[in-house]
Formats: C-alpha cells, sequence, structure tokens
C-alpha cells in the first residue's frame, strides 16, 4: 500500500509452499525511502499471528530514514541484521532505491547472512548462546516461545506496508 504498517492490512506476507530444513537463499531486494520489510526463515503458520512472532528475520530497511534504525541495540535493526538480536557487520546496506544482494544459508541450526558480497553474521539455533540471545530481546514479551524456533519453516518475505522489491529469487534445498 506504501502507507506503512498500519496501512498494510490489504496486502499480506509471501510464504514459500513448502517447509525447508536447510537451505540456501540468494534474492536481491530494494527499499523505498523510509521503507520496511524483512525476509523471515523456519516461520510457522499460527491462527492469528503474523509470521514475525515464529520466525527470525533479515531486516530489509531503509537505514537512512527509517527511525526503526536508531532503536534496539547496536544497529541490530539495521539492514542485514537478525532484528533486534544481532547486528549485521559490515553494515554495507546500499541506501534506498538501490538493490541490494542477500544470501541466507541454513544448514543444521547454522545460519549465515551475506549482504552485497560480505558475510555479516552467523548464529546457531537451539544453543544456550541462542536462548541467552532471544531472553534479553522483546521476543519473549510476543511470544514466550519464540527462542524454540521450529526445525523446519516457511521462508516469508514481509507485508510490512512499505513499497518494496524482491527479484532474482535462487532457493537450493540443501537435505
Amino acid at each position: 500500500t506504501g502507507t506503512g504498517e498500519a496501512g498494510s492490512e490489504n496486502g499480506g506476507d509471501i510464504l514459500y509452499d513448502k517447509k525447508l530444513k536447510n537451505f540456501d537463499l540468494k534474492v536481491e531486494w530494494k527499499i523505498s525511502k523510509g521503507g520496511n520489510s524483512g525476509i523471515f526463515i523456519l516461520g510457522q503458520e499460527v491462527a492469528g499471528w503474523p509470521i514475525w512472532k515464529t520466525a527470525p528475520e533479515m531486516q530489509v530497511l531503509d537505514n537512512e530514514n527509517h527511525p526503526d534504525a536508531m532503536l534496539g541495540k547496536d544497529g541490530n535493526r539495521k539492514a542485514g541484521s537478525l532484528y533486534d538480536l544481532i547486528p549485521a557487520k559490515p553494515q554495507n546496506t546500499k541506501p534506498y532505491g538501490q538493490w541490494n544482494a542477500v544470501e541466507i544459508i541454513c544448514f543444521k541450526g547454522t545460519v549465515v547472512f551475506k549482504q552485497n558480497g560480505a558475510t555479516v553474521l552467523e548464529f546457531h539455533l537451539w544453543t544456550d548462546d541462542w536462548k541467552k540471545l532471544v531472553k534479553d530481546s522483546k521476543f519473549p514479551e510476543l511470544n514466550p516461545d519464540w527462542a524454540n524456533v521450529a526445525k523446519e519453516g516457511y521462508i516469508a518475505f514481509q507485508d510490512h506496508g512499505d513499497d518494496v522489491w524482491f527479484r532474482n529469487i535462487k532457493l537450493k534445498s540443501l537435505d
């Protein structure tokens, strides 16, 4: 809708129609001025819940014009970050209106985010470190079971109400 989160009731997230465990996802994205979106992995469909309540997210954001880039801790809400948990380093996101190339590799609980040719973060699901990271975030307030990310789930592109484009989507199962 281009009207932000409050105006997104006519859209909806786009889910890949099969659950995956281990995969390599490559995609290019660009965002509108002040735009916000995301790419979710291992998401679940739960009646009455948006997918973000069940899934880790690679943030898609106009870092220069969206206030979320200044919130959170150490840049963990900027584009390429594991939203609200781990900042993307280096922060190499291109400005709004330009294409960013990202890759998300998920294999047996190890997840790697790459952006514009650089590995920007790595994390390990279901470990004690993962549970502590989630415990110290906002997610347990929204879903007490959020740290127990499913071992398989959907990939989804978020409808956050802002204009966002995805292209050259390539998905390879690693099972």
